[in-house]
């Protein structure tokens, strides 16, 4: 029986029953009192949203395999049967966008991700299947320089995985051998956020503090209170009975009551506690929602500086990654993966069209190196590179100036009589 067969038999299906014990055991509670792992971290919405746009940028981005020529440019290695795995589709399930996301979300909840590698006669890699972290764990041989991986599946039953088999994408790691979990180490941080969502869903839902009192001069029944209150809640209770006209008599009045300095102590804790979330995974507040120091000016300052500052580190991460577990030991000084973030870098179109002027008009760029990053088809003609004739190498002897042109002769006035 093969290594695939083994890890995805056919016979059983897999419900994640383990990974939910497996994470539930792996993490404590948090001095907040609440448990944090990463199913209930994923629950709260400055994590969702933190791990969803990582994740969909990272997927949404090709991924190129290049050949290095003799002259020391690239080529891409269309014919190489590494080529369409990042690009097209992994494996016969999953498109290349899905396994991008599935293999960042599980790096940024558990620190590491695991796709087992389906290998043709030739030692080629044709096919990816990605794991469910919770259920790989690393054994190290040799004074750890040599990797297995033990896949728990269905029922306990374990198989394990060599090493030359297993792509590996690691996050944090202290020792180079496991990726360190961020729900983990920013447990306390993530505990507070969510006792505090836990404590605001509770407030409203049980209703602790009304809106509005009625306050009468004198003390009622309970029986007279509640047809008072069935009947305040029949007459202005519901849209329909929205600013309708309230009539007191008897002494009663309506006694608004505001939102005092612990509610709004509440709401700037939540705020504080997103901000905190933001800045473990590196996101810029407007990626996730938060407009309120946002401008036209520097949303796109901020956009370059997420991908220079949080995604270019990724981007090694899964690039390396790729040509170590993908690559064969003789193709890695010749082939490698590059990530395109052209896409995430574009300006508007004025900028844009700005800086291709300047690009074409000195020489670095021809027309369908343009329309290549425009998504344009290319031209006849268009691989021409062309600079400004006034230029000439540094060593290059001075040209003579030109003499300059002669005045035109006088005409002769002549005097008619």
């Amino acid at each position: 029986m093969g290594l695939l067969s083994r890890i995805f038999g056919r016979q059983e299906k897999s419900t994640g029953t383990n990974a939910f014990w497996l994470d539930l055991l792996s993490t404590k509670n948090s001095t907040a009192g609440v448990r944090v792992t990463s199913t209930s971290a994923m629950q709260v919405s400055a994590v969702w949203a933190c791990i969803t746009v990582r994740s969909e940028d990272i997927a949404k981005l090709p991924v190129h395999l290049y050949r290095r020529r003799k002259d020391g440019g690239k080529e891409r290695a269309v014919k190489h049967p590494a080529y369409r795995l990042l690009l097209e589709q992994p494996n016969p399930r999953n498109t290349a966008f899905e396994f991008k996301q599935i293999m960042q979300m599980q790096c940024d909840l558990h620190g590491n991700a695991y796709a087992v590698k389906e290998i043709d006669a030739r030692g080629q890699v044709v096919a990816l299947w990605p794991l469910d972290s919770t259920k790989v764990q690393i054994l190290t041989f040799n004074d750890g320089r040599e990797l297995f991986y033990r896949v728990t599946m269905e029922k306990g039953r374990q198989v394990t995985v060599p090493g030359e088999d297993m792509l590996h994408v690691r996050g944090n790691s202290l020792d180079g051998v496991t990726g360190l979990s961020p729900i983990s180490w920013q447990r306390e941080t993530i505990g507070h956020a969510m006792a505090a969502e836990k404590y605001g869903a509770a407030f409203f839902g049980n209703s602790a503090q009304p809106n509005g009192a009625l306050v009468l001069p004198t003390k009622i029944s309970p029986e007279a209170a509640e047809r008072l209150r069935a009947d305040w809640k029949q007459r202005f209770q519901g849209p329909e009975n929205a600013h309708n006209l309230a009539i007191f008599d008897g002494g009663m009045e309506w006694k608004q009551i505001g939102m005092n300095n612990a509610d709004a102590q509440f709401i700037e804790t939540r705020k504080y506690q997103n901000s905190e979330i933001w800045r473990i995974f590196r996101i810029p507040p407007h990626k996730v929602g938060d407009l309120d120091r946002a401008t036209f000016s520097n949303i796109e300052m901020q956009s370059i500086e997420y991908v220079q500052d949080c995604l270019m580190s990724i981007f090694a991460r899964w690039q390396q990654a790729l040509s170590r577990d993908l690559l064969l030991e003789e193709e890695r000084g010749e082939f490698f993966f590059e990530f395109m973030p052209d896409a995430l870098l574009k300006g508007d179109i004025k900028s844009r069209y700005e800086a291709y002027a300047v690009g074409l008009m000195n020489g670095w760029l021809s027309d369908n190196d343009i329309r290549d990053k425009e998504n344009m088809n290319r031209v006849e003609g268009g691989d021409q590179y062309f600079r400004p004739l006034n230029l000439s190498p540094l060593d290059a002897p001075a040209a003579a100036p030109e003499p300059a042109p002669k005045p035109p002769a006088k005409r002769k006035e002549t005097k008619h009589a």
